[in-house]
Order: structure tokens, then sequence, then C-alpha cells
């Protein structure tokens, strides 16, 4: 492999002038919707499937200003004439912090600089600009479930910050959720159990924050209004303190009266750190998150006719006294010790805390006789706290075998989660109008009210190597194997019963790169990994016996750079195979067993083109997922449903985001996301439409440090689906006006 070159930071000068100032004010009143149309795309999709596509990577000219939320410009590493991305070390698929060339898997990097230029709003839309990833959101489970490669949730496509994750309980991942603060998004395709343990069958999606700046200092200041009384408000700083200390601060605060009734909605983000360099060969890097979300209370738009019922679709059938809050807090303690130049020691502390709350009715069902709303199955959760600590620390070595270079990394993690868990018994049901519903209280339709339900304790101990062998100039040779093994402890507070499980997994990579040219890596693996059968840190007693399930992937695919940098692309083609399902038992069907298999076989593409004053992003999938082997409990009986399609799994997906200079300071854009149909159940009976939503904005850089943006999202005003059942779908936002600003100094 020819060697890593460096190349400068991509994040936007801020600097200037400490003494000048402006006064930002910024005032709008949006008291209808704007209509517009697109008179034309300056690119068009001229393929039949979408995949002439793959990784959102940031490039775009130098913008005058550091304000501006353009996006970073091009820079081309010494010698080799390549874009940036390819070759910038990254932990997308790594912990040696390998570049895209010399990872033997499909990764992606969706920068900070992107999703700002972009105007994206929260952390799950911006996860979906990757190629080949798309939301499986709804209110309930925390705004951060993605499908990916033909599997869903996140015991399967694992949700990470910084490289941790909260062990979910009950599938729910609520933090980080916004953009503001983040670094860059990594995604790693396929198998991911050699890097994070189980539960990546799918991949794994890693969130990186903005750390402290230890050599200069700026400040940024955000102001954002919007339709339907939207506002967002945010403030970042950070600098050098002396004596080897720097800091970082970040703040954001949204809110919106959103477009249902009833619809408020409020989230608060705060991140702190402070880092100390002790000496050149030793840092420490102490940060607090937290994170509060109170979502708009809406749970879906009943539908009938495979649509949502005429004039419904801004009613809120939720209950009046509906509630629904997430809070996380994290603390980590980062320390990194270079003792040599072929040494570097890595240690993270964490303590991690989550609180969410739910109390709503949750099955909308339309009456077509009486034109009402039949509201059941109300859930009442007063109080579900998950705390976790664990230490992880890996050491990687350079060195040489056999006069070849060699990189060798091996580490340990241990970790302990405590999950208490109130719920109630769901029931209860009440009738509301269709067009005129009055929501009522909970206690008038469900005297269920939340008590004790369990406790469990999750422990974890894992071990992972990895090592990234040079052959020669052309040849290398990754590979990387883990072993973690889970202890659960499990009391239902009701009974008094403990039960007790312990279940283990060790997941290995191997993979080959081969650079005809240098610009271009040729690369095959082969990956297996494992899923828990459910969430581990709220497993049931009736699940504790199961193993993990199993998968295998077999991957090949290639990655290269053109024209001096200017024109990347990538291609990759898998089959995925995961075993061991829990599907019913022919005889009776209330009795699990673990004996199913489930498949997916696609492609995934991706193209970063940079002309002149114009920049195009694209990518995109096309797969075939399906269950192999899985029967489900119908009715009284089982159906075999091997060919079915795995519910909310697209079997197409594409993003196109298109940026033109078309004066100085001034930079219009275009982004156009296609969403495939995806089923709303396993045996394939309903399904949700397909969509394409298109988002447009104009970018001003008014005057050094000052950023003026307007933005139309689903400027075509599309009804359109994003999560769903046979009787309810939940509808994504509809035309949406926003004018922003940013001051930085």
């Amino acid at each position: 492999m020819p060697a890593r070159q460096t190349a400068r930071s991509c994040h936007p000068d801020a600097g200037g002038d400490a003494g000048q100032g402006y006064f930002l004010r910024l005032t709008l009143h949006v008291k209808s919707v704007l209509r517009a149309r697109i008179a034309a795309l300056p690119f068009a999709i001229a393929a039949a499937y979408p995949c002439a596509l793959v990784h959102a990577q940031t490039q775009t000219q130098t913008a005058n200003s550091a304000a501006s939320p353009t996006l970073a410009p091009v820079t081309i590493t010494e010698g080799r004439g390549v874009a940036t991305p390819l070759v910038l070390p990254s932990t997308a698929g790594s912990r040696l912090e390998l570049t895209p060339f010399e990872t033997p898997a499909s990764v992606a990097i969706v920068p900070g600089e992107l999703i700002r230029a972009l105007g994206t709003t929260s952390v799950i839309d911006a996860k979906t600009l990757a190629p080949g990833m798309s939301s499986a959101n709804s209110p309930g489970n925390g705004g951060n479930v993605l499908s990916a490669r033909g599997f869903t949730g996140v015991n399967s496509v694992k949700q990470l910050y910084n490289g941790l994750e909260l062990s979910n309980a009950g599938g729910v991942v609520s933090f980080p959720f916004d953009p503001w603060n983040v670094e860059r998004i990594e995604a790693l395709y396929g198998p991911a159990s050699v890097l994070y343990g189980a539960g990546s069958i799918g991949g794994a999606v890693n969130v990186v924050s903005k750390r402290p700046n230890p050599t200069q200092s700026s400040h940024e200041i955000g102001l954002g209004i919007g339709s339907d009384n939207s506002w967002h408000e945010a403030i970042s700083s950070t600098g050098p303190l002396g004596n080897g200390f720097s800091y970082r601060v970040d703040l954001s605060h949204r809110s919106s009266d959103n477009w249902v009734d009833r619809g408020q909605s409020d989230t608060l983000a705060a991140s702190a750190s402070l880092r100390y360099d002790l000496s050149p060969q030793l840092n420490f890097i102490l940060a607090a998150d937290y994170g509060r979300q109170k979502p708009m209370h809406y749970l879906g738009t009943p539908v009938f006719n495979g649509a949502p019922v005429p004039g419904t679709e801004t009613k809120n059938y939720n209950i009046a006294d509906s509630d629904l809050f997430f809070q996380d807090k994290w603390v980590t303690l980062d320390t990194e010790w270079k003792p040599s130049a072929d040494v570097t020691v890595h240690n993270t502390l964490y303590s991690l805390t989550h609180n969410r709350r739910y109390r709503d009715a949750t099955v909308f069902t339309y009456v077509p006789a009486t034109a009402s709303v039949r509201r059941t199955s109300y859930r009442d959760i007063s109080y579900s706290v998950q705390t976790q600590q664990g230490v992880n620390t890996y050491a990687k070595f350079k060195g040489q075998i056999g006069g070849m270079k060699n990189e060798f990394l091996a580490g340990f993690q241990v970790e302990r989660s405590f999950y208490d868990r109130y719920d109630n018994n769901r029931g209860g049901t009440s009738t509301v109008s269709a067009l005129n519903p009055v929501p009522g209280l909970y206690r008038a339709a469900w005297q269920g009210e939340s008590i004790p339900m369990y406790y469990l304790a999750l422990n974890r101990v894992g071990v992972f190597f990895e090592n990234h062998l040079s052959l020669s100039e052309r040849w290398s040779v990754v590979a990387g194997l883990r072993s973690d093994t889970y202890r659960t402890e499990r009391e239902d507070r009701q009974t008094r019963i403990t039960t007790n499980d312990k279940v283990s997994g060790t997941s290995g990579s191997l993979g080959v790169v081969f650079n005809p040219v240098p610009e271009l890596a040729l690369y095959g693996q082969v990956a297996t990994a494992q899923d828990p059968v459910t969430s581990l840190a709220s497993i049931g007693a009736n699940q504790q016996g199961f193993g993990l399930s199993k998968g295998k992937q077999v991957e090949v695919g290639l990655k290269q750079s053109l024209w001096g940098g200017r024109f990347d692309w990538t291609l990759a083609a898998y089959h995925l195979v995961k075993k061991d399902l829990l599907t019913a038992n022919l005889a009776n069907p209330t009795i699990q067993e673990q004996v199913g298999q489930q498949s997916s076989r696609g492609i995934e593409a991706s193209a970063s083109i940079r002309l002149n004053a114009w920049r195009v992003e694209v990518n995109g999938t096309v797969l075939d997922p399906k269950f192999d082997d899985f029967r489900a409990q119908v009715g009284a009986g089982t159906q075999q449903l091997a060919g079915k399609v795995p519910m909310t799994v697209p079997k197409r997906s594409a993003n196109l985001s298109v940026f033109w200079d078309f004066a100085p300071d001034w930079t219009a854009r275009t982004a156009l996301q296609y969403v495939g149909r995806r089923f709303v159940n396993n045996t394939n009976t309903d399904s949700l439409p397909s969509y394409t939503v298109v988002n447009a904005g104009i970018n001003w850089r008014a005057v050094k440090g000052v950023t003026l943006d307007l933005r139309v999202d689903n400027l075509l005003n599309k009804s359109y689906a994003t999560q769903g059942s046979d009787v309810q779908w939940i509808l994504g936002r509809p035309r949406t006006v926003w004018l922003t600003g940013i001051y930085a100094f």
C-alpha cells in the first residue's frame, strides 16, 4: 500500500478579528406555505435503478466566510492527486484508523460540513445521507433506528456516539439527536461485530462529535425560524485556555408547533469538553453530553384502503394528557498516550444514563361505518431508567514482519448495565370522531397505571484484535477478531423470581486490498457477526435461553479517484446471511425455536463530482432482502414466510445533492431523497408506498462571519409515510420554509 499522506483539515477557518462584531436580527412570519416548483433539476438520474451511487463525501470550493455552511474545499494530497475523503484516516472500518482505500469493506463518511450545508435538522436524517441507510424511525424508539442491507433495528444496525453505545433496552436509542455539534458520521456496512460486538450484522453507524481545538479559538451563534412556529437557537465555542488546557462548548435548542394539532415539540442538546495536554505524548479529554427530547405526541394517521383517510392528515388522535420524554447523560474520560512513535494506547472510561417516559394511546383504527377512530392499547411507562458504566482500552503497534509494514491492535471492553422498568398492562378503548376528535384523558379509557415490572443487570466482557499487513505496495491484508460474553440477571418485580443466562459470540473478518494503480483500490472480504434475539438489556425470561444469531457476509468492491480528485466513486456487491432466527413452533405457535434464516444480496454505489462551480453527491442501493426460512404465528397457526421481504426494508433507496456557486458568496442547492416501498408486516399483506422528497435552498455569505440561508424542505409538498402499520401511518413533514443565520468569529 502507498504510504498515507498528510492532508490539511477541511474544517472551515473560523478566524477573524475578535474585536469586530455584528448584530444579526432575523424576522420571518410564515402564514402560508410557499408555493413553488422546480423548473429543472441540474442533473437527472438516468438509470432505471438508482444504483449509480455511494458515500456522501464533502468537497466544494472555499467559501469567502468562515461561517459559511458550504462544503469544504477539495484537498489534494502530495504525490497522489487523490481527493481527501478516500485517503483520510478514519475509524469507520477499523480502530487502526485506516483510510477508505486501505479498508476492505464498504464504508461511508458523511461530513458535518455536508450535513449543515443541506440544513439537516436531525441526526437520523443526517444518517440517511449515507448510501443504503433508510430510517425506520417512530416516536417510541428514540429517533435512531435504521435499516441497512436488508436488516432493521438497533439490534442489527448498531448506533454509536464517539465509538460507544448504550446497550439499548427495548430497542430504544435516543442519543445523539441534534447535528449541531457533529464533526462527521461514519458508517460501516455489513457485519461490524468484530469492532463493536453483538448487534451489528447489518452494519454500524458512529456519530463523531467535535472536540476542543487546542491551537485556535472560534465561536458560532446560530438562529433559525421556520414554518409552524419553529425555532432553532445554538451556540458553539472552542479554543485554548493556556497551560495545556483547551475547551469546547455546544448548545442547541429546537422547538416547533409542527403540522398536526397539539404537535408541540422541544429538544435541548448540550455538550462540554475539556482537554488537557500534559505533554506532546499524553492528553486527556473529559466530556459531558446532555440530551432532552420532548417529541411531538403524534403517533400516526389512520388509513383506509391503503391511504390516509381524507381530512385526517393534520389531526392528532392521542390523548390530551399524553407524555413522551427522553433524557440522556453521557460522561466520558478519554486518555491517549504515545510512549513512542510506533505505540499508541487509548483508554475510555464512561458512565451513561438514560431515562424515558410514555403515556398515550398507541393504536388508531378507522371505522368507516361511523367515520370515527377507535383508540386502543393505552400505554403508561412512568419510570424507565438505565445506567451503564464501562472501560474500553486498546493499544496500537506499528512495526514490520519479514520486512513488510504491519500494524497491530489489541484491546478489551468491560461494562455493566442496569435497567429498571415500569410498565402497565396494555388495554383500554375509546372512540373519537375522525374529523373532529376530542382527545380525552388517559384514565377516562383505561385504569392500568404504571407498576414496577422487572430489574435487569447486563454484564459484558469483550476482547478484540486487528491487524493490517502490507504485503507490497499493491497488496495488503486486513484481519480482525473479537469475542464477547454477556451475562444477564433478571428479577421479576411482581413474582420476585430471578433468572440468569450467559451467551457468548466470536466474530471475525478477513479482507484483501489490491491497488493496481495508486488511485484505484479493489477489495474482497469475508466477515461474520452475531445479533441478539432481542435487546439484551431488557431480555425476557422466556428468551434468556436462546443464543446469539449468527451472520456471514461475502463482499467485493472498488474505490477510485479520478481527475485529480474531482471525481470519486465506489461500488460494492455483497451477499449477507443471518441464521438462528426465532420462529414459531409448527405444533405449538406459542413456542419459539431458533432455526430461521434471513438473507440479502445487493449493490451499493456512490459518486462525488466537483466541476468548477458545480458539486454533485449521489448514492444509492438496490437489494434483494428475503426470509429463507421463517415461520410466524398467524392467528391460531403458523405461516411459512420463505421468500417474503422483512418489514420496513426498502429494496431501493437513493440520495442526490447538487450545489451551484452561481455568483460570488452565493450557493444554490437541491437535494433529492428516494425511498422504495416498505412492507409493514412480515407477511407482506400491507405496505407503505415509495416516496421522493425534494428540498431546495440558497446560501449567502453576506459579510465576513455572517451567513444567511433560506431553505424549503419537501418543496413539492408531497404526502408520504415514513413508518406505519396496517391501520395507521406516521406521515412525514409537509412543505416547510426555514430562514437561518450563523455568525462565526
